[in-house]
């Protein structure tokens, strides 16, 4: 029996963009305008129906960078007009209560 080692791949702190939706309402105007329902707006971005209608009601302030310019570019608009970029650091996780204590030295010394 021959055993492989394996490795895992390190997770690199990466920068997220994330879009701020400008005008909620606008999405909605020009997805009308393009005769797009909720539905069929939700299927060319991959997404479920919900999520548009989340977007459109104003329930999802931000939303990925990769969505947003979806959308943008099924309704034939200049993402800017809808949307705005904002740079977002990931906050990082907790896995535990519980500090290490060299965890509860880095915050004590905040």
């Amino acid at each position: 029996m021959v055993m492989y080692a394996t490795q895992r791949r390190r997770k690199f702190a990466r920068k997220e963009v994330w879009m701020k939706v400008k005008d909620p309402a606008a999405i909605r105007r020009w997805r009308k305008q393009r005769h797009f329902s909720q539905e069929d707006l939700a299927y060319l971005v991959r997404r479920d129906q919900s999520t548009i209608s989340l977007i459109e009601r104003g329930g999802m302030a931000s939303l990925s960078e990769d969505l947003a310019l979806a959308i943008a570019a099924r309704l034939d608009v200049p993402w800017d007009e809808l949307f705005e970029a904002r740079d977002h650091k990931p906050e990082p996780t907790v896995a535990s209560s519980k500090l290490s204590t060299r965890n509860r030295r880095s915050v004590a010394a905040l």
